[in-house]
C-alpha cells in the first residue's frame, strides 16, 4: 500500500508542473481603441486579473499585455470580458485587469486577489470598493466581518428597495449581480435599456468527457492463501469491457483530468501440482470481476494523434467465484479420484493500483478513438492479482 501512495504522489506532482495554455475565441481592445481579434489564454480568475496572453492565430507567436498596456480584452464564447483600470487593492493603488460584470446606471466589477473585490462605479466615474476580510476566531467566538453591507448601503442609498435588501446579502457573484440589477431595473427610466452588458457569471468551466471501451486482459493469480500456496500462479486471458469519465477545469491546463473507470471481465486459472512422483492435483477457479479505478491522466493537447500516460488507485471485487481441487492419489495400487467442488472460498475484495500510457486520434474537436496499455497489480490475503491490459475505445 505504501508503494502505491507513493506512486501517486510522484505521478501528480510530476504532471503538475506541467501548465499547458488554453487558448479560446476573443479579441484585444488597445489603447488606441481598435479591436484586434484571435485566441486569449483562458485562465483561473486570478490569473485573467493580472496578465493576458494573447495570439492572432495558433501558429502566431504569443504576446502578453499587462494591465495598463492594453484597454481589456474579452473571451468570446465563455462571456468574459476584462478591462484595464486602477484601484485600490489592499490600500495600495494598482493596475489590474478587472472582470466586467454588469454594465448599466452602476457598473459592476470583480477582482480575484488574496481577497475577493468588488468594485462599483457610479456615473461620475468614481470606484468604490466592496471586500470582506476573513473570519476570526475571539474568545473562542468566530467573528464575522459585515462592514461591506455598510458600504454597499451608502452605495445604493438612493433606492429604498434595493437598501432594505443589504442587510441579507452575501458578499457573492449572485448577490452581487443580482442586487445591482435590481438598481437598475429600479432607478432606470420607463422605456430605456439600463444593461447594457451582463456577465454570465453562472457558465461552469468544467469540462467531461466520457468513454466506453473493450480489450483483453492478461493476468496472472499468484496463490497466497495457506490451502493453494503449493499450486504457485495461474495465467488468465479473457476479455474486458468498461467505460470512464475523465474530469478537467481547462482554465487550469487541459492536459491534467481526473478520471474514474468501471470495467467488467472474467478471471479464471488452473495450474496442476505432483508430489511423491505419483499423486497429481489440479485446482481450477472462475470468477466475474468488476474493477473500478479512481486516478489522474494526462495528455498532451497539441497533435491530432495525442500520447497520454495516467496512473490510478484500483479496486476490484469477485463475484459468482467457484473452485475446483482434482486429485488423483495411488493407494495400494489403485489410482483414488477425487473431485472437490467449492475447495476454497476466495476472499472477494482486491486493492492495487494500474499505471500506463495511450494514443488518442482526435476524429473532431471533443471525439477521438483511443487504445490504452496498463499494468495492473491487486492483492489481499489470498492473492496477488497482475497483468496486462489492452484497451479500444471511443471518448465523446
Amino acid at each position: 500500500m505504501k508503494y502505491i501512495i507513493i506512486l501517486f504522489l510522484t505521478f501528480c506532482t510530476g504532471i503538475s508542473l506541467y501548465a499547458q495554455s488554453n487558448y479560446k475565441q476573443g479579441y484585444v481592445i488597445t489603447n488606441e481603441n481598435d479591436t484586434i481579434n484571435g485566441l486569449i489564454d483562458f485562465r483561473t480568475d486570478r490569473a485573467n486579473s493580472n496578465v493576458c496572453k494573447f495570439k492572432k492565430s495558433e501558429k502566431s507567436d504569443e504576446q502578453v499585455f499587462h494591465p495598463g498596456e492594453i484597454l481589456g480584452y474579452r473571451f468570446i464564447k465563455e462571456m468574459k470580458y476584462y478591462v484595464s483600470r486602477t484601484v485600490e487593492i489592499d490600500k495600495i493603488k494598482q493596475t489590474v485587469f478587472l472582470e466586467y460584470l454588469v454594465q448599466g446606471i452602476k457598473d459592476l466589477y470583480f477582482y480575484s486577489g488574496d481577497k475577493n473585490y468588488y468594485f462599483i462605479e457610479n456615473e461620475d466615474g468614481s470606484l468604490l470598493s466592496v471586500t470582506q476580510e476573513p473570519d476570526k476566531i475571539i474568545d473562542d467566538k468566530i467573528k464575522v466581518d459585515y462592514k461591506y453591507k455598510g458600504a454597499l448601503a451608502y452605495i445604493f442609498r438612493d433606492c429604498k428597495s434595493v437598501y432594505k435588501k443589504i442587510d441579507k446579502t452575501t458578499l457573492d457573484r449572485s448577490s452581487m449581480i443580482k442586487l445591482t440589477r435590481q438598481y437598475h431595473s429600479e432607478m432606470c427610466s420607463p422605456g430605456e435599456e439600463c444593461i447594457v452588458f451582463e456577465n454570465d457569471y453562472k457558465k461552469v468551466f468544467l469540462k467531461l468527457d466520457f468513454s466506453l471501451f473493450g480489450g483483453f486482459q492478461y493476468m496472472d493469480y499468484l496463490y497466497e492463501n495457506t490451502e493453494l500456496i503449493r499450486f504457485g500462479s495461474a495465467k488468465s486471458f479473457s476479455p474486458i469491457v468498461g467505460g470512464v469519465i475523465n474530469v478537467s477545469n481547462p482554465r487550469i491546463t487541459e492536459s491534467i483530468s481526473l478520471q474514474a473507470g468501471i470495467s467488467v471481465s472474467s478471471i479464471k486459472g488452473s495450474n496442476e501440482y505432483t508430489f511423491e512422483q505419483k499423486n497429481y492435483e489440479k485446482f481450477n477457479f472462475d470468477a466475474l470481476m468488476t474493477s473500478g479505478n479512481l486516478g489522474l491522466k494526462f495528455t498532451y493537447p497539441r497533435w491530432k494523434l495525442r500520447p497520454s500516460i495516467e496512473a490510478n488507485i484500483n479496486y476490484c471485487r469477485l463475484f459468482n467465484t467457484s473452485t475446483t481441487l482434482y486429485s488423483e492419489k495411488y493407494v495400494v495400487d489403485k489410482i483414488n479420484k477425487v473431485t472437490n467442488n467449492n475447495y476454497v472460498s476466495l476472499l472477494e475484495n482486491y486493492i492495487g493500483f494500474s499505471y500506463g500510457f495511450g494514443l488518442n486520434y482526435q476524429l473532431k474537436k471533443e471525439n477521438s478513438i483511443f487504445c490504452r496499455l496498463l499494468y495492473t497489480q491487486m492483492s489481499n490475503n489470498d492473492g496477488n492479482i497482475k497483468g496486462a491490459q489492452f484497451k479500444l475505445g471511443y471518448e465523446f
